[in-house]
């Protein structure tokens, strides 16, 4: 079972365009997320990462921080309605005591 980000997960940050990078990450930034979550297990990171790679998430940022990082992965969908819809979802885990704690932000834009 692989949990961290692999190969894959870096040849789709590369394939994502940087002018539709910008486009989604402003959108994020300009707005509060419909959903936080802290999670503070051992282990939440790579479990939030599984689920995203299952339900068909592809990382389009990366960014590394001293005691830190933080993941940002896209995907499109369909609504209720049958419009176009896009699901945004940020994971940011930090090196913390007592444990390592990850932080879940999610869009949908």
């Amino acid at each position: 079972m692989e949990t961290r980000i692999n190969d894959r997960d870096i040849r789709h940050l590369h394939a994502f365009s940087d002018e539709r990078k910008q486009a989604v990450m402003r959108r994020i930034m300009s707005r509060k997320p419909d959903k936080t979550e802290q999670l503070n297990g051992r282990n939440d990171f790579e479990k939030t990462l599984l689920k995203l790679r299952r339900e068909g998430y592809g990382l389009i940022d990366l960014q590394r921080h001293e005691a830190s990082f933080s993941s940002v992965w896209y995907r499109r969908g369909v609504s209720v309605l049958g419009r176009r819809r896009e699901h945004v979802t940020m994971l940011v885990w930090e090196a913390d005591e007592p444990g390592p704690q990850t932080t879940v932000l999610i869009w949908r834009v």
